[in-house]
């Protein structure tokens, strides 16, 4: 199977619009333009390298989400054709996803604790389906890897939530993509067996994509929302001062030691489940600004 390819002239080319992008998001590997086709509205990622085994592995990745979106859940927004300007490949087309960016809402004191917890939850059960498509599903190495909250669209009409910017997922033989959590930090060094760096590391992502990275993202994405800032930066000794801290304003013990497991020898556990728990003062004492002004105050 060949994945099917768009073309337009360089001169139509140049007259795209750039897509309007919430200022938190920001991208290092392409230019996304606004794009209708045949009466369909797209995005277009235009990669800034066209040549090179980097190259060649992003069409061979673009390659096999192809071949096998028909194992992917619904919700993952894959792309569906190749852009070829003048007879050469520029990059790729996606199926444009209405909404609002979840790095947004996440951050939009106008939403409800409720209702961003409730979309925090959605990530958790799609690394669940993602888990049941490894189990019964000839797609046995599928990870999202660049998991983080800009990476999902929030519908609120039907308040679904939706995967986009696929193409740096782990699937097949691929190589390796960089990921905004999985790049060098201290706390992913705490255990190389469950955190395997990546031998090719250079100019490629940096960790070896696992369940337990996908779990390890998507805690991040939780406790990075709570602290309202970057647990992932954080020393292990500053991780541990934080979950002290937690623990003091009575955040539930099973959540917090599903926290604690990225950083533990066993593996990593979705704790979507019990997320529900989170109190709305829970998520508002866990704040940093918060957290400086009272952690050592608080017995």
């Amino acid at each position: 199977m060949v994945m099917k390819v768009i073309t337009i002239s360089k001169k139509a080319y140049s007259k795209l619009e750039p897509l309007v992008l919430p200022r938190e998001i920001f991208n290092t590997e392409a230019k996304m333009y606004d794009f209708t086709y045949r009466g369909d509205r797209k995005v277009i990622k235009s990669l800034y390298t066209l040549d090179g085994e980097r190259f060649a592995n992003k069409l061979y990745t673009l390659e096999m989400l192809d071949v096998n979106r028909g194992y992917l859940p619904n919700t993952f927004h894959i792309p569906d054709a190749l852009l070829s300007v003048n007879g050469q490949i520029q990059g790729f087309t996606i199926p444009y996803v209405e909404g609002i960016n979840l790095s947004t809402i996440l951050q939009d004191r106008q939403v409800s604790i409720k209702e961003q917890i409730y979309y925090l939850k959605k990530i958790g059960e799609i690394l669940e389906q993602l888990k049941n498509i490894r189990q019964y599903t000839p797609l046995k190495d599928f990870y999202i890897n660049d998991l983080h909250d800009s990476n999902f669209i929030v519908n609120p009409n039907n308040r679904s939530l939706q995967s986009i910017d696929l193409d740096s997922c782990k699937i097949g033989t691929n190589t390796v993509f960089p990921s905004r959590f999985l790049g060098p930090s201290k706390l992913l060094a705490v255990d190389e067996n469950k955190y395997k760096p990546n031998p090719e590391s250079n100019g490629a992502g940096y960790i070896v994509p696992s369940e337990d990275t996908d779990l390890y993202c998507y805690i991040m994405i939780i406790l990075n929302y709570l602290y309202g800032g970057r647990v992932s930066s954080m020393s292990v000794e500053e991780f541990y001062e934080y979950m002290t801290y937690l623990t003091k304003i009575g955040v539930n013990k099973e959540l917090l030691s599903a926290f604690e497991k990225t950083l533990s020898n066993c593996h990593n556990e979705n704790p979507s489940y019990l997320l529900d728990s989170l109190t709305e003062e829970n998520v508002c004492r866990a704040n940093v600004k918060v957290y400086e002004l009272t952690k050592n105050r608080i017995k």
